[in-house]
């Protein structure tokens, strides 16, 4: 390998900060045309699943290759809406949750 060709791939350190920003964009509400980590183009739409209740998901798709990863939020994310549910996300989501072995307590209110 090159080190010229080295020096421009992505490091892991660097993936990993891109999935971090694409958190933090979708934190204060921007939801579509983020980079993607993989293909970096500006092809990235969020998604939310709540498969059952106090359980909320926020899945990060790219349209122009095959990387999708999903967070699991402690709470409803702040830019949650009906809308960006998806059913196919939210099936698998929901199977997930069942079939886990360490069930998540119910929030208590406060």
């Amino acid at each position: 390998m090159s080190r010229e060709n080295s020096q421009t791939r992505p490091t892991s350190n660097d993936k990993l900060a891109l999935q971090v920003q694409l958190v933090h964009e979708a934190d204060i509400g921007h939801l579509d045309n983020l980079i993607c980590p993989n293909c970096r183009h500006e092809a990235i739409s969020v998604w939310f699943t709540h498969p059952a209740p106090d359980v909320y998901r926020t899945w990060f798709i790219c349209a122009d290759c095959d990387f999708h990863t999903r967070v699991q939020d402690l709470k409803r994310p702040t830019f949650f809406s009906d809308d960006r549910v998806s059913t196919e996300l939210e099936e698998r989501d929901l199977a997930i949750v069942r079939q886990s072995i360490f069930k998540r307590p119910p929030q208590r209110p406060m």
